[in-house]
């Protein structure tokens, strides 16, 4: 993959990824030919045999749009070989959203994280999944399950990881299911200490809001405009490109298993 007088070739009948490629007119254009192309495969069904079937094609980058919780076999029973890049569009873990909130701590370590999340039955192993990957993201560290409870209404979760100076450091989710049907969820993220970070994720109203305080105040981020899947088409490219190794599916890997962990009712 190479870019010629189009750009990129990219894969999708996604109205979003259509529509990401004709914002990026210079990189990037729609084909139908898989070798050779960043091919996006859609987050819903089984994506993994989708991952799978591209780089049995020839794809030079997978995109996985905003990607449900698999069951544990599915991903178990066939694990990826690698050797292509692979980006993971997470609307409500936006790679931008959290280096920014990481760079506002400037180093200060949180003493607890908190998050809370609601969304419908059908969506909220996703939520929480994306629940433990800010989690995973402030603390900079891989986090541990010591206990937990399902319900039919919702899930609650304790963890801890390892702290920089020793000791563990606690961490706490509550899920809990809503009514309706539109996709998306809602996400509350707390990271506390010397540093307060908060981050709110309304993924209906396509809202995302970063504010961190310190002593000297509270600062709000600035919006994203661009959207979400326009930033992953974008870092698609840039993997490829550089020849850095991305590792947005190890870090999707890390947060499910955390997910199957806390278990269904």
């Amino acid at each position: 993959m190479s870019p010629g007088d189009r750009g990129y070739g990219v894969v999708t009948a996604l109205p979003s990824y259509v529509a990401a490629v004709a914002e990026l007119p210079l990189s990037a254009a729609l084909t139908d030919g898989v070798s050779g192309a960043v091919v996006v495969v859609p987050g819903s069904g089984d994506w993994w045999q989708g991952m799978l079937a591209a780089r049995a094609g020839g794809a030079s980058a997978v995109v996985v749009a905003d990607p449900g919780v698999l069951p544990r076999e599915i991903v178990e029973a066939e694990p990826w070989p690698g050797g292509i890049p692979v980006i993971v569009e997470r609307p409500r873990l936006r790679p931008d959203v959290v280096a920014e909130a990481v760079r506002a701590r400037r180093g200060s370590p949180a003493r607890i994280i908190t998050v809370e999340c609601a969304a419908p039955a059908p969506a909220l192993d996703a939520a929480i999944r994306d629940g433990f990957g800010w989690q995973r993201s402030l603390a900079q560290r891989k986090l541990a399950l010591r206990s937990n409870i399902a319900t039919a209404q919702g899930r609650m979760a304790l963890l801890d990881w390892e702290g920089a100076s020793g000791g563990t450091v606690p961490a706490t989710l509550a899920a809990t299911v809503v009514g309706g049907l539109r996709a998306g969820g809602l996400l509350q993220v707390m990271a506390l200490g010397e540093v307060r970070t908060e981050v709110t994720v309304d993924q209906p109203a396509g809202l995302i809001r970063l504010e961190t305080s310190t002593e000297d105040g509270t600062l709000r981020a600035p919006d994203h405009h661009e959207s979400s899947a326009r930033l992953a088409l974008r870092r698609a490219f840039n993997a490829y490109a550089s020849g850095v190794a991305a590792t947005d599916l190890e870090g999707l890997l890390e947060d499910m298993a955390l997910t199957w962990a806390l278990g269904a009712p």
